[in-house]
């Protein structure tokens, strides 16, 4: 006994918002630093929630703020004005690194050293020529 096919839906593949090729613009590399600037605070801000909790036996309800935060960093790249995932999730490692430096100079009283400076000053000149450069 043979089994007819199921129909399948036909599915329209919606049309591109613009042909326009993407162009930086002032406004958008403020937006998008501030946003890698956010998005760093969520992730270790959150990160940090958890490590409190499970490292240093704070209350369990840090981790669960933690994990609502880190909810949110998921989010935020998603507001980013260009659209290639893969570049914008590349080049917020090295908003990353000077901002988890800056979080345990600031919160954990841990002075990064000369090292560390040298090597974030690679890693974001590295990331702002991927992110920025004219395509």
């Amino acid at each position: 006994m043979a089994v007819a096919p199921l129909p399948v839906p036909e599915m329209e593949i919606p049309e591109p918002a613009s042909t326009e090729p993407f162009k930086w613009t002032a406004g958008k590399i403020v937006l998008s630093i501030f946003l890698f600037l956010v998005a760093s605070v969520a992730e270790i801000g959150g990160g940090w929630l958890w490590w409190q909790t499970l490292r240093e036996s704070k209350p369990w309800w840090l981790a669960v703020l933690g994990s609502g935060v880190l909810i949110l960093y998921g989010v935020i790249p998603t507001f980013q004005p260009t659209d290639n995932f893969g570049r914008i999730y590349a080049v917020y490692g090295g908003f990353f690194i000077i901002m988890s430096y800056l979080w345990g100079w600031a919160v954990d009283k841990q002075r990064p050293d000369t090292g560390d400076w040298i090597g974030t000053a690679i890693a974001l000149a590295g990331v702002c020529v991927a992110f920025f450069w004219p395509r």
